[in-house]
């Protein structure tokens, strides 16, 4: 299945095209552009960002479609896939698109200009268009018998069992009075500082923030509950990328800095190798709990199968039982008239 990961940068493109197209990553063939030069995409992407004026703020987007170690994919099916990818859904921007070989799972790197060539806008990096990524990427994996993403398990909500219970008797759990809450708080400010005040300010809601999770505290139970467990929406991650337009980017406005001891490698080439790294673990992470998920789904439908079987099994004896109590008491009948 293709993991999708989306990450935006303040840098310019010269950093992440040179570490892209490093050599023992990839090659010739698997280098290409949608609507722009590969040979030459930088400075295209720059053309394009000084034509409308919009040289400040986020100067592209970068998307990681990675397909699973399992795929039977080779590395120009892949690329043909990212090029397929970036014409659907990028079709008023400049892309670059690089197939790495370098790693158990190939993955596309698809490098896309914030710029629009045809009227000067701004990509929109919102969720919507994150799902329609993934659900495109789903739909090319599909036609090429290559395993999908269960877009459905990154769930809104997280109900549990006992949760639907409660529902059904017509009530409200306390998990999903805090989602409620939640949601107002999440449209009525702009940033994590303020959505924490204003769920203390006006409904007594304690938050925890660590530097992966968020936690909340509901007020009446007391009970705390990390974001995570309500939700996928509900999380740090979740909540900063909608408060910060979607993505972070991957460098700070003129970065720059000491040498990290190895010979001409800045600051801002290491972060750059860092945050490169970290995506990489974030998407192994992700084929490897995808693949536990699949092992799970199996075993629970081979248990459901082995009960099934052994339900028609006891409703089978059953029946036989009442067959020989039927005919014993038949038996019986004859022998009492024959006397």
């Amino acid at each position: 299945m293709a993991v999708i990961k989306r990450i935006a940068s303040k840098a310019t493109p010269k950093k992440i095209v040179s570490y892209l197209t490093q050599e023992e990553k990839t090659e010739e063939k698997l280098i290409g552009g949608k609507d722009c030069d590969p040979d030459n995409v930088v400075n295209d992407f720059n053309m394009t960002q000084e034509l409308y004026g919009k040289t400040g703020g986020v100067k592209y987007h970068h998307i990681i479609q990675s397909f699973s170690p399992e795929d039977n994919i080779t590395p120009e099916k892949a690329h043909e896939i990212g090029k397929e990818l970036a014409e659907s859904q990028f079709k008023e921007f400049e892309v670059f698109v690089v197939t790495h070989k370098d790693k158990d799972h190939i993955h596309n790197h698809l490098v896309v200009n914030s710029v629009s060539f045809e009227n000067g806008l701004k990509y929109n990096a919102s969720n919507k268009s994150l799902w329609d990524i993934k659900r495109e990427s789903n739909r090319l994996c599909e036609r090429e018998n290559l395993k999908t993403l269960d877009l459905e398990h990154k769930a809104e909500k997280r109900i549990s069992s006992a949760e639907k219970r409660i529902m059904d008797r017509g009530q409200i759990p306390w998990k999903d009075e805090l989602r409620q809450i939640i949601d107002i708080a999440r449209e009525r400010t702009k940033d994590l500082q303020s959505f924490r005040e204003f769920l203390e300010k006006n409904f007594d809601i304690e938050t925890r923030v660590t530097k992966n999770s968020i936690s909340y505290k509901h007020p009446d139970h007391g009970k705390a509950i990390r974001g995570r467990s309500l939700g996928d929406r509900y999380n740090k991650e979740e909540l900063e990328n909608e408060f910060n337009g979607q993505e972070k980017s991957i460098f700070r406005d003129g970065e720059r800095g000491t040498n990290f001891g190895y010979e001409g490698i800045s600051d801002l080439d290491k972060e750059f190798e860092r945050r490169a790294d970290s995506l990489e673990q974030q998407i192994n992470k992700d084929h490897r709990l995808n693949r536990e998920r699949e092992r799970a789904i199996q075993e629970q439908r081979e248990n459901k199968r082995r009960e099934e079987q052994g339900t028609k099994r006891e409703n089978t004896r059953s029946l036989q039982d009442d067959d020989k109590e039927i005919r014993g008491t038949e038996r019986a009948s004859s022998r009492e008239v024959r006397k």
